[in-house]
């Protein structure tokens, strides 16, 4: 029987990529079949893992978080799980705004129990929250840092955070503009309708200053 979902594994540990291998080998349905494996995240759009159904990726690849190649792949319209040994909040919805539709740590138990069924969740379409997401959602609510509900963040698209990331990390409105194939006119919509939302949310971002100090809060700014 064929399986459901093909998936890419990226990882820079043999480790758990084996893991991985034995947890879907493990599974009596059949229902994921790894088509590719990887240590790093290069040659994703050639061979089967340009068609693989499902990305699953290691939050740190040689020693650098990898958050906006995650969000690069999910404004191409890759669906992915985040499989990481990282647990900190901040860390999870940096991941969550960059595009990772379930987030699943590295942690024995819960990547034994939780990593097939995000796989299938985020294949068919939708997000996965593990138990690690739960704790790390309620924990900033309860705590009151930047992801609470007093500073809930905007939800942005995809173009409106790579926007965002792009001008408020140096570039002016017309080198955004290259770079995202888009024009001028068009960054400064995206730039705009972020301004608004943050408004919205009450925080108030009318300057460049005030745009990147809100960015930098809700974790969308790189390291």
């Amino acid at each position: 029987m064929a399986p459901d979902v093909t998936i890419a594994v990226i990882d820079d540990q043999d480790v758990v990529l084996s893991g991985i291998q034995t947890w879907i080998a493990e599974d009596p349905l059949r229902r994921v079949e790894i088509v590719h494996t990887a240590t790093h995240l290069d040659d994703l759009d050639r061979g089967p893992a340009a068609t693989a159904d499902v990305l699953v990726i290691d939050l740190r690849i040689d020693g650098k978080l990898v958050l906006d190649q995650i969000a690069e792949l999910a404004a191409r319209g890759r669906r992915i799980v985040v499989f990481s040994q990282h647990a900190e909040p901040e860390i999870i919805y940096r991941a969550e705004l960059a595009g990772a539709r379930a987030y699943i740590t590295k942690e024995t138990s819960e990547g034994r129990r939780h990593l097939i069924e995000a796989i299938l969740a985020v294949a068919a379409g939708e997000s996965y929250t593990s138990p690690t997401q739960a704790a790390a959602m309620l924990g900033a609510s309860e705590h009151g840092s930047g992801l609470a509900s007093g500073l809930a963040p905007p939800r942005f698209s995809d173009q409106e955070l790579r926007t965002m990331r792009l001008w408020l990390g140096g570039l002016t409105r017309a080198g955004v503009a290259r770079q995202m194939g888009i024009s001028e006119h068009t960054v400064k919509q995206y730039l705009e309708r972020a301004r608004e939302k943050y408004a919205r949310a009450g925080r108030e971002a009318p300057t460049r200053v005030d745009l990147y100090r809100e960015a930098r809060r809700d974790g969308i700014l790189g390291e």
